[in-house]
């Protein structure tokens, strides 16, 4: 959703039909519904805060997000705000604000070159030392997507 050059416009009156289509695009992927997650950057945090699920009761939560700040879930949704997604200048500060499933990610890591030091020369004690190597890779792209889009701040 949301393109360089015409990113998604979000707005406190928006924001939540933006999350739903998202939604709506993982249902027709055929993606589970629990599990799923958004990360937004702090300003759609802000613009979500300020919108319709400010609200409590409408939400059926006990509490408001204005009392607690908590984001919560939205539509199967968990999200999670970061100030380390990537931003562009396309007219204003624009994000990639990434959503899906993990069952279109994998993860692997391992230690390799392991050594064991016995006595170390500046401490007493016994150390272990090595290289931890990692990697990820997108193994179901159709479990994953991006949504474009600029806050609006008022």
């Amino acid at each position: 959703m949301g393109v360089a050059g015409t990113p998604v416009e979000l707005t406190e009156s928006n924001i939540i039909k933006y999350i739903l289509y998202a939604g709506g695009i993982l249902d027709e992927q055929n993606m589970p519904e629990t599990g799923r997650f958004m990360i937004i950057p702090s300003l759609a945090a802000v613009l979500l805060k300020a919108s319709d699920i400010k609200d409590a009761s409408m939400m059926g939560d006990g509490k408001s997000t204005l009392r607690n700040g908590r984001i919560g879930m939205i539509d199967r949704f968990t999200l999670y705000s970061s100030n380390l997604l990537p931003k562009t200048n396309d007219g204003g500060n624009c994000w990639d604000m990434i959503f899906g499933h993990p069952l279109g990610l994998t993860f692997a890591s391992q230690f390799t070159d392991l050594d064991y030091i016995e006595h170390p020369e500046t401490t007493f004690g016994k150390f272990v030392k090595g290289l931890h190597v990692y990697g990820y890779k997108v193994i179901k792209p159709e479990a994953l997507g991006v949504l474009y889009g600029k806050p609006m701040l008022v």
